[in-house]
């Protein structure tokens, strides 16, 4: 047993790093798991970029456009 921390610390992280790996060649990721991972952050960035862009359309202040829209070729009101 390594008596310095610093080698401890070392001796730790090697393990850990051999434990996930033989996890991981025991436990592979199927790609079923795979593609529901794909599909729940997709809808998650979706989600939130339209979250966003109701956010952004909310700051814009409205326009005033007191009759300004009546051009040339369209009929007045009535």
């Amino acid at each position: 047993m390594p008596r310095d921390t610093k080698q401890a610390e070392a001796a730790l992280q090697k393990l850990g790093q051999r434990v996930r790996a033989g996890w991981a060649k025991k436990h592979p990721i199927s790609e079923r798991s795979r593609q529901t991972v794909r599909t729940t952050v997709r809808e998650q960035w979706e989600i939130e970029q339209k979250a966003k862009r109701e956010r952004i359309q909310s700051q814009k202040p409205p326009t005033k456009n007191k009759g300004k829209d009546k051009g040339r070729g369209q009929e007045p009101e009535v």
